[in-house]
């Protein structure tokens, strides 16, 4: 499943929680027909809103998404990482710019982009943040155990996980006897970097725990301590390991970058080097630095990332817009 259908089935469940009606329709293929025949099914229903998530693997590359409010009443667009699209794809949306009762996004960042191309359409651009896509299945374990330092993600070139590697390495030497787990999924393809985990692992002491279903994931968080996540271009409201495992009370240690909202980088750890990394996780384990930073501002972005809130959000612009 691509992560914008995760996100809609998760959306959807929590919309219909929270006391609304919700069907969810997976077209096969983007079409003329296919939209006209969804307009017929639920042509003379009042108060009904049609809610394009896009992209998705179905849509491909139709341009008909850009279409659907001019054959849809009450048309709502979310669009994911609409930064990366290219030029001909952001233009597909100038419809929906001037059509759609809202379009959302998952950040400031990404409306801003959008409002740049489509100047006209700012007072209608809302932002309502990812959920947690690991649900806290497990409760936090009681403190007093030993440290447990973790990688949480995907285990492949180009995620900080030579960087992951080396910080427990320079742990090592220095006598650190904390557990180290990489929690994730390895590409089996590349095989010259699935060997390089592999032997590191061995070597050092860090136990692999891959391809875990969500409820051994939120197991295995809650037993953690500390998170290193060096993500390359920094954290930001799109990394849901990140978010993951704030939500089940695990010190986070990452990248902070331009991209970093101030809301990250108040509640994590800024590390830039293994070397430092290796530091900083010191500090935390022998209480020279709190292991949870602005409890405050944590517990105020958590709870707005927690799925019923997302659809108790949805349900207010539907109500403000529809007509």
């Amino acid at each position: 499943m691509c992560g914008v259908a995760d996100y809609t089935g998760r959306l959807a469940a929590a919309l219909r929680d929270v006391g609304a009606s919700v069907t969810v329709e997976y077209l096969d293929s983007w079409s003329l027909r296919h939209i006209l025949e969804i307009r017929r099914r639920y042509a003379g229903k009042r108060h009904v809103a049609f809610h394009l998530q896009y992209p998705s693997l179905s849509i491909g590359k139709s341009v008909s998404p850009g279409f659907l409010p001019l054959l849809l009443p009450n048309t709502f667009v979310t669009l994911h990482e609409f930064r990366i699209f290219h030029l001909l794809r952001k233009m597909v949306f100038l419809l929906p710019s001037l059509l759609a009762r809202a379009v959302i996004f998952s950040n400031d960042e990404e409306r801003t982009l959008f409002a740049r191309y489509f100047p006209w359409s700012r007072k209608r651009l809302m932002v309502v943040p990812i959920g947690n896509n690991i649900p806290r299945l497990a409760a936090k374990k009681a403190p007093g155990g030993g440290e447990r330092i973790v990688y949480f993600g995907q285990i492949s070139r180009n995620k900080g996980i030579e960087f992951f590697i080396e910080t427990i390495e320079r742990m090592r030497e220095g006598g650190s006897l904390a557990e180290a787990q990489m929690i994730g999924a390895l590409v089996e393809t590349d095989t010259d970097f699935v060997d390089y985990v592999r032997d590191s692992a061995r070597r050092l002491g860090i136990e692999l725990k891959l391809n875990l279903p969500p409820e051994a994931v939120s197991e295995t968080l809650s037993e953690a301590t500390i998170a290193l996540l060096p993500f390359p271009d920094g954290v930001s409201n799109k990394r849901g390991s990140a978010l993951a495992c704030l939500d089940h009370g695990v010190c986070v240690l990452t990248t902070h970058t331009e991209r970093t909202p101030e809301w990250l980088a108040e509640v994590t750890y800024p590390v830039t080097t293994p070397k430092d990394a290796a530091s900083m996780i010191g500090k935390i384990v022998h209480g020279d630095a709190p292991r949870v930073r602005s409890p405050l501002v944590l517990e105020r972005e958590m709870a707005a990332r927690d799925w019923h809130a997302i659809a108790r959000e949805h349900l207010r612009i539907y109500q403000q817009t529809v007509r």
